[in-house]
């Protein structure tokens, strides 16, 4: 009986000792693992706080392209209005020619209707 209790013993020994190793081993895991999530909570802080900075970079992009949209039916309308302009003031050109031609027209048939040598009105 001797030996059983004996060998009973060592088996309760080895399986405290195995038992004892077993839970530094899960003791430096689980310290691991708490150091791992701190590093996982750091760099989704370090991602939310690049996402915060992309969607301020895409609210400030929307609004330069807003702008810039802007700007070019500004120019746009701008255009349109010169073009107008020009239009006109060739239109305007064109009866300003025509009225030079008239006028002439009428100078000259004027010169023809009243006799070269018209009376001067007597001086006072």
């Amino acid at each position: 009986m001797d030996k059983i209790k004996t060998n009973f013993v060592i088996i309760i020994a080895i399986s405290v000792i195995l038992c004892i190793v077993l839970m530094g081993y899960a003791a430096g895991l689980s310290s691991q693992l708490g150091a791992e999530k701190i590093k996982t909570m750091q760099l989704n802080d370090q991602i939310a706080g690049l996402n915060a900075k992309v969607n301020d970079s895409q609210a400030q992009l929307a609004s330069a392209v807003t702008k810039a949209n802007d700007q070019t039916n500004l120019v746009n309308s701008l255009q349109a209005s010169v073009n107008s302009l020009r239009s006109s003031l060739d239109t305007a050109n064109v009866e300003l020619e025509k009225l030079k031609t008239a006028y002439a027209n009428l100078e000259s048939k004027l010169k023809v209707q009243i006799p070269v040598s018209m009376p001067q009105p007597a001086a006072n």
